[in-house]
């Protein structure tokens, strides 16, 4: 992260000393010389840096940059004035192609021409305004929406829409650290056809919020994101007329039920782009902290992963917080003294006591 900064920042110097002199300076083409040689480190291990505009926030490949500085505050106002949000960086670009993107960006009559290596666009991201109750009930619907969709395209023979994904995840981040009361981000249960979509959402958020709370960097945050947003994949893989019935399961189903963790995995592990651990939490998020859920494992010695600990917690408050045809909902203190009374079986001791005391602490300011 301290090197895409430094990039930030000389490729701004770069913008700044074309504006003043020209693109033929001799500053400028050392700075832009400079930047290359920062882009293309970046580079080494990836495919493209993608730079964002979330509000007033850097956002660097899904990582919100809080001190960007006045290099960074600059080119935001840069980047506004252009009407774009989105800056795709991609291998093999060429200095030649980004000094001319860089005396585009510098002249603001000119418009920025297409570029082989450099994608320029919009983000769709949606932040809280004035009236915050209603924005969050907006936030959150819409959001829903967008999983929906995600959810609705997902099959064995289409490629999962890894993009949309990161769009969902990134407001997430950038929203929830401005709320103190992370119930308000949770969407209620409006229909139960929609249940697996809304409990995604609601499981992200609160697997995020409870990895906030534990000092987890950015980066580790979004793939606890994205890894929650999935957790549940498998089950699009089960018949719906087992996932929607209102009455109780018998032997049969429960087993196909279970088979949504393998399913879920599998489809996961073969996604190209996808954080690895995506596939982890969604074989592992039944598997309980004493590893006697499912599925069963057969391998002794074996430990359930800490962020799958944490998607199991965030998975099982949601479910007890949401009504269902056959079930009441929940409050909170009650699913707290189960999740309590869980603790060193189903549950890691350690999460239960911080979500709870977090959750709390959030509910109190709110």
């Amino acid at each position: 992260m301290a090197y895409a900064k430094t990039f930030i920042s000389t490729l701004m110097s770069a913008i700044s000393n074309c504006s003043l002199y020209s693109k033929d300076h001799i500053s400028v083409d050392n700075l832009t010389k400079k930047s290359i040689a920062i882009l293309t480190e970046l580079l080494t291990h990836k495919d493209s840096i993608e730079i964002m505009i979330v509000e007033d926030n850097l956002v660097i490949n899904k990582t919100p940059e809080r001190n960007a500085g006045h290099h960074g505050s600059n080119l935001i106002k840069r980047l506004k004035r252009k009407g774009i949000s989105r800056i795709d960086f991609l291998r093999d670009i060429s200095y030649s192609e980004l000094k001319q993107f860089i005396a585009d960006l510098s002249d603001p009559d000119e418009k920025l021409k297409t570029y082989p290596h450099i994608k320029t666009g919009i983000v769709n991201v949606r932040i809280v305004g004035d009236n915050m109750a209603s924005d969050l009930r907006n936030l959150s619907s819409e959001q829903v929406e967008k999983v929906k969709e995600l959810y609705q395209n997902i099959s064995p023979y289409k490629e999962l829409n890894i993009s949309g994904l990161e769009e969902i995840v990134v407001n997430f981040i950038v929203t929830f650290k401005r709320e103190a009361n992370i119930l308000k981000l949770i969407s209620p249960v409006k229909a139960y056809s929609e249940y697996t979509y809304t409990h995604a959402t609601n499981v992200a958020i609160l697997s995020m919020f409870q990895a906030e709370s534990l000092g987890a960097r950015d980066d580790l945050l979004h793939d606890i994101g994205i890894a929650a947003l999935l957790h549940d994949v498998g089950k699009l893989f089960i018949s719906k007329d087992i996932l929607e019935k209102t009455g109780k399961l018998d032997k049969k189903e429960w087993e196909e039920i279970k088979l949504h963790s393998l399913q879920g995995a599998r489809y996961l592990a073969k996604t190209d782009g996808l954080t690895q651990l995506a596939a982890v939490a969604a074989f592992e998020h039944h598997l309980r902290y004493d590893c006697k859920g499912y599925p069963q494992l057969n391998a002794g010695g074996k430990e359930q992963h800490f962020c799958s600990q944490i998607i199991a917690t965030s998975d099982f408050f949601d479910a007890l917080r949401s009504r269902r045809p056959y079930k009441r909902d929940w409050q909170v203190q009650e699913i707290i003294a189960l999740m309590r009374e869980n603790a060193g079986s189903e549950f890691n001791p350690f999460l239960v006591d911080n979500f709870s005391r977090t959750l709390l602490k959030a509910l109190k300011k709110g």
